[in-house]
């Protein structure tokens, strides 16, 4: 029996391969198992290919291996268009339907079943997917009870009622070839988990800290947070408006700001462009305003389906003038739930608009984890309001010792003010000379001096002793992580993951300033990140950066290389 195990399947529209992959997490996070499933498309609306690949594991949550243990096919056309998310190795099981094509070499224990004539003797010519679910309970050894209390008590899963004949004609397939043991060990906790997208987790997680309405244009890959939040936001309980293009949804955040009201935006880069102009008037207006930029492949439209992390320089720098926002990115589902939370109380706290860089692997991978950390009791904090009723000579913007003012309610009796992206006195009306210029500079510029303090938003792994250091951010981290544990070298280098990026926390300098080679890891063309820090730090002069663009996930073996140089 094994603790873990990778399984792929690809195939063309229709197919229900993603389907097939999601029930079959589903059934597993019911037995305790936890799990990875990052999601395959290619860049078209509909139909097309599409592809899954889901790690499944019975002691803790681990990515899915750069080889598949077993591969499902149902189109080889296909398989061609996913083949580097979907390598191939000598001990791979392929389960396949059609003839190979050129291009394609079959590892030894290779098998031809013919789903589509199997489920079309079970009533439905659409239910291959649902065989080879079958087929594939069987080869992991989920027991049958466990399945049929799975269908019991999950709504999902209570479509494979209706497909019982097809479940089952697939696991008689199963007894028709002689597979290898590759039996999955039983999960060591038998709790069932829960089976969260990044955007899904980021949508409760806004709800959590108290965001009652949301305005956004739907975009690939952050469109499920559209879906999940107006689920929480339907009858009465908030207000959830698709807007007609993302400046609308932008504006429309900062309205329902001003009135008192936690408010939230999702987009993606070409989004996130067209938001710019708003972004600069909560910054300067000192608004509070939560954007959450589900990254994918640029420039411009780029590649809509897959993962980049290349809006770094706009998040941090985008827009004319100086205006000062916060940039946190998560690099895993706990930290998607956590920051968003801790993003609307930097929002609410400091009064700036805080930008949430998340990616199409984070948002659109689903995972299989105990709900533990949905559970912690995390501080929610509420925006600085005037002490008491206040009267007609109300400051909006009055000069306090932490350069934060108390913001009232629009509609409040006795705080009038005006709110303009103009340069503005204290009581907020506009003013245009140099010395209130520089005074709103340095008042919306040193308020958040204080984040630079947030250690906990920094974290650091391995042997923090070591003078060999990685820094990373967002999803790579993820398999950086990892690849330093294949090599063996998790005691022997230091991995700094700075999840509050701008501005940049002391502890990063602190990292840096201890460490003498020094590798730099980020999923962009022109090194980003590394690029921000040596506008920031010092960097050691031994300093390699190792950046390419997106389009395909990083890999163990892919990162093992420069990771191994540098700690030679």
């Amino acid at each position: 029996m094994r603790d873990s195990i990778t399984v792929g399947s690809v195939g063309a529209g229709g197919d229900g391969v993603v389907v097939m992959g999601s029930l079959l997490q589903k059934l597993a996070a019911a037995q305790g198992y936890f799990s990875q499933m990052p999601r395959y498309y290619g860049a078209q609306i509909r139909g097309g290919g599409s592809a899954i690949k889901i790690s499944l594991d019975a002691a803790h949550l681990s990515l899915t291996k750069d080889v598949l243990d077993i591969l499902v096919c149902f189109s080889w056309e296909k398989y061609l268009e996913f083949k580097p998310e979907l390598s191939l190795g000598a001990d791979t099981i392929v389960i396949y339907e059609g003839d190979p094509v050129d291009g394609v070499s079959l590892p030894k224990s290779s098998f031809q079943i013919d789903f589509s004539r199997i489920s079309q003797e079970t009533g439905s010519a659409r239910n291959k997917n649902i065989v080879a679910l079958g087929l594939l309970n069987r080869l992991l050894s989920f027991p049958k009870a466990g399945i049929m209390r799975a269908v019991e008590s999950d709504a999902e899963l209570k479509l494979l009622k209706s497909n019982i004949a097809a479940l089952e004609a697939g696991e008689r397939a199963f007894k028709e070839l002689s597979l290898p043991d590759l039996s999955l060990s039983p999960a060591r906790d038998k709790s069932p988990k829960i089976v969260l997208q990044g955007n899904e987790i980021m949508a409760r997680a806004a709800i959590r800290a108290g965001c009652r309405a949301y305005f956004g244009y739907p975009i690939t890959p952050a469109a499920e947070i559209m879906q999940e939040i107006q689920g929480h936001l339907s009858a009465k309980k908030g207000v959830y408006i698709q807007a007609e293009d993302e400046i609308a949804a932008a504006a429309m955040t900062i309205g329902a700001s001003l009135v008192g009201t936690k408010s939230l935006t999702g987009t993606s880069g070409p989004g996130l462009d067209l938001m710019t102009e708003c972004i600069g008037l909560a910054s300067s207006a000192e608004i509070p305003m939560v954007v959450i930029d589900v990254q994918r492949g640029g420039a411009s439209t780029g590649i809509p389906s897959k993962s980049e992390q290349s809006d770094l320089n706009h998040a941090i720098y985008g827009g004319h003038g100086d205006a000062p926002r916060v940039v946190m990115a998560p690099y895993d589902l706990e930290g998607c739930y956590r920051l968003v939370i801790e993003g609307f109380n930097i929002a609410e706290g400091f009064q700036v608009p805080v930008l949430l860089l998340s990616d199409q692997w984070l948002g659109q991978t689903s995972t299989a984890v105990s709900d533990e950390f949905m559970k912690k009791n995390y501080q929610i904090i509420e925006r600085k309001k005037p002490a008491g009723q206040a009267s007609g000579d109300y400051l909006r913007y009055q000069m306090t010792d932490d350069f934060i003012s108390p913001m009232s309610v629009a509609g409040d009796e006795g705080a009038i003010y005006q709110a303009t992206g103009l340069t503005h006195k204290e009581n907020g009306r506009p003013a245009f000379d140099f010395k209130t210029q520089q005074s709103l500079h340095e008042k919306r510029w040193e308020k958040l001096i204080p984040l630079q303090q947030r250690d906990e938003l920094v974290k650091v792994f391995g042997n923090e002793a070591s003078t060999k250091g990685i820094i990373t951010w967002g999803s790579s981290a993820l398999v950086v992580l990892d690849a330093l544990k294949s090599l063996g070298l998790q005691d022997e280098v230091k991995v700094c993951v700075p999840e509050l990026i701008y501005p940049l926390p002391e502890m990063v300098g602190r990292f840096i300033k201890a460490t003498k080679r020094l590798l730099v890891v980020e999923m962009n063309y022109s090194g980003q990140l590394h690029s921000y820090l040596r506008s920031q730090l010092q960097l050691p002069r031994n300093t390699k950066l190792y950046a390419r663009a997106g389009g395909r996930p990083f890999s163990r073996e892919e990162l093992a290389k420069p990771i191994a140089k540098m700690a030679r």
